[in-house]
């Protein structure tokens, strides 16, 4: 009896089991996490950037655009640059002809000008990270996959509709909805 074998008991075993058991339930499911985090906060700082382009579009009455580059997986803020047309002078062409002065009540011509960048950190180019990729936008016209794309807001806030469709290595993908009678970006699990 002096001799004690050099073994496990069960209680030892169950112990042990127990502590691999919680260890597993903790780590297992957050493995998963991090790709469907990564999506889920590429998503919501892509819907901040469509808020944003509409609300500095209603703001200050000049079309933006978030243009999506499906390609490289990159997004940017852009606003349109407009050069006034200059008033008529008396006498030039489109002007009266009398010698009266005419109020003129049509709005003022505005050329169209080009998109470009917002001069801030903001107009800064913005990429998904690596494993994340635009699998497509859907619009009016179709679902476009390829080449670039832009949500553009009227100088009202309005926008056609859309779908941005972003998806993870893992298969996983949430869509983002833009809602132009809602004036709202919805996010919601593709599927």
């Amino acid at each position: 009896m002096g001799r004690r074998r050099a073994a496990f008991t069960l209680l030892e075993m169950l112990a042990v089991l127990v502590i691999i058991g919680l260890i597993a339930g903790i780590v297992i499911p957050n493995v998963g996490l991090t790709g469907a985090q990564a999506l889920d906060d590429h998503a919501r700082r892509l819907a901040a950037d469509l808020e944003f382009a509409r609300q500095r579009t209603v703001m200050t009455g000049i079309p933006h655009r978030l243009l999506l580059d499906l390609d490289t997986g990159s997004w940017q803020v852009e606003w349109l640059r407009e050069d006034e047309e200059p008033a008529p002078e008396a006498g030039a062409a489109g002007a009266p002809a009398t010698g009266r002065q005419g109020l003129d009540l049509a709005p003022p011509a505005r050329a169209r000008g080009a998109f470009e960048p917002l001069p801030s950190a903001v107009g800064r180019a913005e990429r998904l990270d690596e494993g994340i990729v635009f699998a497509g936008v859907g619009t009016p016209d179709g679902v476009i996959s390829e080449d670039q794309v832009a949500v553009t807001f009227e100088r009202d806030g309005t926008a056609e509709p859309a779908e941005i469709v972003l998806r993870g290595a893992s298969g996983a993908g949430v869509v983002l909805e833009v809602r132009p009678l809602a004036d709202a970006v919805r996010i919601r699990d593709e599927g």
